[in-house]
Order: structure tokens, then C-alpha cells, then sequence
């Protein structure tokens, strides 16, 4: 299985690169996906996907034509009395939610028509962000697996909220690695994936890709439902693929990884691999390394090729698109005879 080791090895590599790399990148701004509601004549702000500015004298009205999802992330609250200061979100016919404090806020309501935002004379500007129209996935073991011609139910999109422990006020994770294939698309149809808590991490694939990613967190959690917190929140969607969306098919698995996983993950792969310092631990155990694997594995359509078969044509670098990697990086690894490509770009990844 050179082909998958491959993979899994700079997949992980790319998980550790993200680590130490990433924090430092990581903001907790909001996207400014969609349209401009700000611009738009009117209270109503009906497309899909938009946003604006907000202060004391706005008044704006998130509007569905009937009951669907809508996700809400309020950041950048600026006042002039931070005791007094309060943002109003008001689903019709239900109690209305209350931000009062400057801190950056995700809400989900469900199943509703229109959402009313308006703000206290003390509130200077705020900015809001909102997708209406996904499917809601907060849970510890995501999944979609949507097969290409059959009839398409629900949403063409999702918010997804990857959690290690269903239920918990924070949300623990360290990391979230995702695997995308089997991706199969109408022509000028593409799937977009945004970390909505981390501005510039965004993937786009196209028909017939796979995309390894992993998705980091932001380092200061984000309030969520006002008692609740999370760190990370993916808009996963299927863009323009009206009207052969039923031709759409596609694998998407998603996991959280806490941060005990991560550094045995770290651990483990120094021993399989020989990447970084010396193994000193040959008999070291790691769950978490092998769910990683087996995934990968499973996620591989040629992983019934032969080995021997592999080793003969693939005497070259290996370069894929890895998403959560800062750059796409070549990748040498050893073949079963214990020769290596000739290939100077390559070099093993070094853990720090």
C-alpha cells in the first residue's frame, strides 16, 4: 500500500505543520460571504448568504420565503457605555437573544422565517454575518455520503460544528481533519469549504478531486448559543450544480482531534516514518493514529492495486493537494526495496 502510506504520512505531516504553524495565523474575524445587505434598499436581507455593518439606527430583517436554518456570527461589537450596550437577534414568534458584551457570538436558530437585528443607542458598530439554507451537523462523528444520481433531499449545503464529546459546553478540540472523495460534479459545479471562525482557510474542489484537509481552530473560543463555546464551525457547499444536482456525488468524513491525540499522533509517526528525531519507542501504542489510517485506507480507490505494481511506476516525488498545509510541499518516502526517488526537491518533514 505505498501509494496510501504516502498519503497518510504527508497528511499527517501537514496536521503537525498546521500546528505549529497556525495559531499564530489564526483571527477570529467573520467572512464577508454573500451580499452586501448593507447596500441593499430595504430592512430585508433575503439572499442565501450576506452581511453588514450595524449600529444604533439599524434595523435589518434576515427573510426566508419559509422555515429553514440560519447561522448568525456578530463580531466586532463596538460601544461607547460597555455596561449598557445590548445587540438584539429576534426570531418572529420566539424570545428574543441578547448580546451583551463586545465578545464575538455564534447563534444557529432553526426552522424559522425572519430574524430581526436591530441594536441600543450605546452600540456603535457591530458586524454580522449569516448563510441561511444548510443542515445542521454538531456531533462527534460527522459524515455525508451523497451518491451521484439519486434524488437530491434537503439542503446543498451544511454548517458543520465537529465535536469530541456530543453535548459539551466547550467544544476540546485541538484540530479537525477531514477526507473528501469520490467527488463527482456537473460541469462548472465546484464544492466550497470555508473554517468560518478563521478568516483565509477556504478550499474549493472540482469535479473528480480529492482534498485532504485539516481545519485549525481559533486560540480564543468563540461564544456559541450565549452558554456554549466553539473554536471551530465549516460551511461545507455545493456550488451551482442547479439543475443536474441530483449527478452530484461525494464522500465527506470529518473528525476531531483533541490535543492528547495530537502529540500521539506526533509520536507515532517519528517510529513508522523516521521523520524527525530517533524513534525511541518502537512499541508505542496510538488509537488515534490508526482511526487516521484506516480512514485514509478506506478513502483510497486504488488501495486494491499491488504493491510491487506501485513501486515500479512511481519512481517520482509525490505532490497532492493537501488543505491546512501553509504550502503544498514534495514528499520522499522509501520503497519496500529501501531505495528512495531521486527527486532533490523531496526531504522528509521535520517535527519541531
Amino acid at each position: 500500500m505505498m501509494k496510501v502510506s504516502v498519503i497518510f504520512t504527508t497528511f499527517v505531516a501537514s496536521l503537525l505543520i498546521a500546528v505549529s504553524f497556525g495559531e499564530a495565523e489564526v483571527s477570529v474575524k467573520s467572512w464577508d460571504l454573500g451580499v452586501n445587505c448593507g447596500d441593499v434598499n430595504g430592512d430585508a436581507c433575503t439572499s442565501k448568504k450576506g452581511y453588514f455593518k450595524g449600529n444604533e439606527s439599524s434595523f435589518k430583517h434576515i427573510t426566508s420565503t419559509g422555515p429553514t436554518n440560519i447561522y448568525i456570527h456578530i463580531t466586532n461589537i463596538k460601544t461607547s457605555n460597555p455596561d449598557t450596550q445590548m445587540v438584539y437577534v429576534c426570531p418572529v414568534g420566539r424570545m428574543c437573544d441578547i448580546v451583551e458584551t463586545s465578545e464575538d457570538i455564534v447563534l444557529i436558530y432553526k426552522n424559522v422565517n425572519v430574524i430581526s437585528i436591530y441594536a441600543t443607542n450605546n452600540v456603535e458598530e457591530y458586524h454580522l454575518q449569516y448563510i441561511m439554507g444548510c443542515n445542521i451537523l454538531d456531533d462527534t462523528t460527522i459524515e455525508i455520503d451523497r451518491e451521484n444520481g439519486t434524488a437530491w433531499q434537503g439542503h446543498h449545503c451544511w454548517i458543520i460544528i465537529p465535536r469530541l464529546y456530543s453535548g459539551s459546553v466547550k467544544q476540546y478540540t485541538a484540530h479537525t481533519y477531514g477526507i473528501l472523495n469520490g467527488v463527482q460534479l456537473p460541469a462548472s459545479s465546484t464544492i466550497g469549504i470555508y473554517n468560518l471562525l478563521t478568516i483565509g482557510q477556504k478550499w474549493e474542489v472540482n469535479n473528480d478531486e480529492d482534498l485532504y484537509l485539516n481545519v485549525v481552530p481559533t486560540s480564543t473560543p468563540t461564544s456559541f448559543q450565549k452558554k456554549r463555546e466553539i473554536s471551530s464551525v465549516v460551511l461545507f457547499e455545493v456550488n451551482s450544480c442547479a439543475p443536474y444536482c441530483n449527478s452530484a456525488g461525494f464522500k465527506l468524513q470529518m473528525s476531531a482531534i483533541s490535543g492528547h491525540d495530537m502529540k500521539c499522533i506526533e509520536k507515532k509517526q517519528l517510529c513508522e516514518f523516521n521523520i524527525g528525531k530517533k524513534c525511541t519507542d518502537t512499541n508505542f501504542k496510538c488509537s488515534a493514529y490508526d482511526k487516521l489510517q484506516l480512514l485514509i485506507i478506506q478513502s483510497d480507490v486504488t488501495e486494491s492495486l499491488d504493491d510491487t505494481a506501485r513501486v515500479n511506476t512511481n519512481n517520482k516525488c509525490s505532490m497532492k493537494k493537501y488543505g491546512g498545509a501553509p504550502w503544498k510541499s514534495p514528499f520522499c518516502y522509501t520503497y519496500k526495496s529501501g531505495k528512495k526517488p531521486k527527486c532533490k526537491r523531496c526531504k522528509w518533514f521535520t517535527v519541531k
